[in-house]
């Protein structure tokens, strides 16, 4: 959301600048923004790396051109070149968070107990030498459940928990 914000308030400020750099601006925006709602996108996976080499060649036209139209006008600088800033640094945040994992021991400590919890179930099944099927099917699908859960929250894009684009393509389709 804040990103979507930061590209609509962008665009929106391209408008007080001079052309052609607000052409210039707005489409590097628009592509930017349009990169973006792909990379968010189930199928923009399969192109994650050449959609994010691309990032920062927009960024720094964005950039070049915004600094290039509010040269030597200090009041349109302080308004048009934060937002720019704001979706540079939001992309190097996101990228970030989508970079980090859960750490390999927090991992290996789920999964562990996870183990052991089933193997005292069946153990303490074979020590009275009854089965509880209901009881240890039912621990055995919610243990598996939040495992499931807890990683696939922890990989956004790879998974059947995803964050949603919708922001980002609302921001694309108010650009148009």
């Amino acid at each position: 959301m804040k990103e979507a914000n930061a590209l609509g308030t962008a665009y929106l400020r391209a408008d007080t600048i001079a052309e052609p750099r607000r052409g210039e601006l707005k489409a590097a925006l628009k592509e930017y923004t349009a990169d973006r709602a792909m990379l968010l996108s189930r199928e923009g996976r399969k192109q994650i790396e050449p959609l994010l080499a691309k990032a920062s060649g927009l960024h720094e036209r964005m950039w070049r051109s915004a600094t290039a139209a509010t040269q030597d006008n200090a009041p349109l600088m302080a308004m048009v070149l934060p937002p720019i800033n704001d979706v540079i640094d939001l992309h190097s945040t996101h990228l970030a968070t989508a970079r980090r994992h859960l750490p390999i021991p927090i991992m290996a400590v789920l999964l562990g107990t996870a183990a052991i919890s089933l193997g005292i179930i069946g153990f303490g099944n074979g020590r009275i030498g009854r089965r509880f099927s209901t009881l240890d099917a039912v621990y055995g699908t919610v243990l598996a459940a939040a495992l499931w859960m807890t990683i696939d929250m922890d990989y956004p894009g790879g998974g059947l928990i995803r964050v949603s684009n919708r922001p980002i393509i609302e921001a694309l389709a108010a650009m148009k």
